[in-house]
């Protein structure tokens, strides 16, 4: 693969800046969180004279052209930092100051706030205290007495997000959407598409055919709702798919990604534990100590690529923060499993699955032929299965869940028959006699429709889309007037009446006629 940058001599990197990447936060009155890593970067000098830093992103200017996560791949983490969230108003006023926040040895934190928040769009401050780690510190002081007017340390505030506060009786919509496949052309089906990823710019990354303007759109129908990103890429995808996110001028709440070293520290700490405990491996015999084990190393090397238990405990987390009878709008594609997860979801918040039962279900769910979920992963989707019914009882919030149908997976028939087979005997036309659990279609005209149909987007913004798509590109052809319209006459909407999709046809006919 040829270097796009093989003109460009590497930066010689001259110092750190040391900055904290969040990813935006939704909550209500009287619970929300705020998260985030802290990382080190390394910097050059024309950066460091200049100090042109965004902090809610965490890039420099001029970085949100050419960041890709290849470059943030090896981005340091910082051991156990000390921090403190302050939380201001949009009129700058301090409305919330934490108590200490200790990060974990790779960065990471999250701060719960129980305070009451007033209302609307805040932003936080993440600022750094001191370090919990001789090793972190010891390693600062080597650079500070190598480096001659070193900035590291001489910065309090290492990053800022935002954070958007819903009222308790908030009874409007919640839209959270997948990303690969979903929102971006990303080919996430060959070795050769997962490693093209890892050097794509913004600018590089591809939309699909008016799925911004559709996001753009929806938020204008359902008067400012939330949009949240939840995708499976791993973390350090985050600066990258922020700056590709503004590119297409689409505000989000928040975005969430997958923290595969945990995967990966879970495997190793097992593989250790195993070996200095063999007594507690072999009580109840070898062979199911090897069942045991084959199966949590299966499933924990399949959760790298796998979305099940990721997705299903971030939709089931940032429910707790939410209103109880906020609705949400869930979106996702075909080509791994968010039919599934979009249908448990729906199940375990309906208290239909819980306890020991569903811990056990999970354990020995198999789907797509693999065993994604382990025991651990189990028991944390269980506790945030009985927390949600704690705080907001058995209620289904999805209204509407719509999946993207690409030629890389099951049509609609095909997905429903798999998520009813996979589920516990007569659940599937028990809960949804209507077989409702979730609405196939083909892109964003399909997903127009259906939201047309739901009274969420007029036909006005249904051309603001489609206008979007045209020059765009689907199966490697360039879309034209008469390619949208075979696509508008193909489209999939199942339990909508098809007159929807035939005033727009019409419609669509009479204005490329004009």
């Amino acid at each position: 693969m040829p270097d796009s940058n093989s003109q460009n001599p590497s930066p010689q990197y001259t110092d750190i800046k040391r900055i904290a990447v969040c990813g935006g936060s939704l909550g209500r009155e009287r619970r929300a969180y705020v998260r985030g890593q802290v990382v080190d970067i390394g910097i050059t000098d024309p950066m460091k004279a200049e100090g042109l830093w965004d902090l809610v992103t965490g890039l420099f200017s001029g970085e949100e052209r050419n960041i890709t996560p290849f470059l943030d791949f090896s981005l340091a983490p910082v051991r156990k930092p000390l921090l403190r969230i302050d939380i201001f108003n949009e009129s700058g006023e301090k409305i919330y100051a934490s108590g200490k926040v200790k990060a974990d040895e790779d960065g990471f934190f999250s701060c719960e706030i129980r305070d009451r928040l007033p209302l609307g769009g805040h932003t936080f401050h993440v600022k750094l205290e001191g370090l919990d780690s001789f090793r972190q510190y010891s390693k600062d002081l080597a650079h500070l007495n190598t480096t001659e007017n070193s900035i590291l340390g001489k910065t309090t505030i290492v990053g800022k997000g935002n954070l958007r506060v819903l009222s308790e009786d908030y009874k409007g919509y919640i839209v959270t959407s997948d990303i690969d496949q979903t929102y971006l052309a990303t080919d996430i089906h060959s070795g050769k598409g997962k490693f093209t990823t890892l050097f794509e710019t913004p600018e590089q990354k591809r939309a699909l055919p008016g799925m911004p303007e559709l996001y753009r759109q929806l938020r204008i129908g359902l008067n400012d709702a939330p949009l949240a990103f939840i995708s499976a890429s791993p973390h350090f995808f985050r600066r990258t798919m922020l700056a590709t996110i503004a590119n297409h001028n689409i505000k989000i709440e928040s975005l969430h990604l997958k923290y595969l070293e945990g995967t990966i520290k879970g495997v190793f700490d097992k593989v250790i534990g195993t070996f200095f405990n063999p007594i507690e491996f072999l009580q109840n015999g070898f062979r199911p100590a090897w069942s045991r084990t084959k199966k949590f190393l299966g499933a924990s090397i399949q959760s790298l690529y796998d979305q099940m238990a990721y997705k299903l405990s971030i939709l089931l987390h940032d429910r707790v923060f939410q209103p109880t009878h906020s609705k949400e709008i869930l979106m996702g594609d075909n080509t791994e499993s968010d039919y599934m997860i979009f249908t448990l979801y729906q199940i375990i918040c309906l208290g239909k699955l819980e306890g020991d039962v569903l811990e056990d279900y999970l354990y020995t769910l198999n789907f797509l032929g693999r065993d994604a979920i382990t025991r651990d992963a189990a028991k944390r989707i269980r506790k945030l299965g009985e927390e949600n019914l704690r705080i907001h009882g058995p209620v289904n919030p999805v209204h509407l869940a719509m999946i993207n149908i690409t030629e890389k997976g099951p049509n609609h028939k095909e997905m429903q028959e798999m998520v009813e087979k996979s589920l516990p005997a007569g659940m599937w036309g028990q809960l949804f006699p209507n077989q409702d659990a979730f609405f196939g279609t083909e892109g964003a005209i399909g997903m127009s429709v259906i939201l047309n149909g739901r009274g969420f987007l007029d036909l006005t913004q249904i051309f603001a889309i489609i206008g979007e798509m045209i020059g765009g590109e689907v199966g490697g052809k360039l879309l034209d007037e008469n390619q949208l319209i075979t696509i508008t006459q193909n489209l999939t909407v199942p339990g909508f009446a098809t007159e929807g999709k035939e005033t727009v046809l019409s419609h669509l006919k009479n204005a490329f006629q004009k």
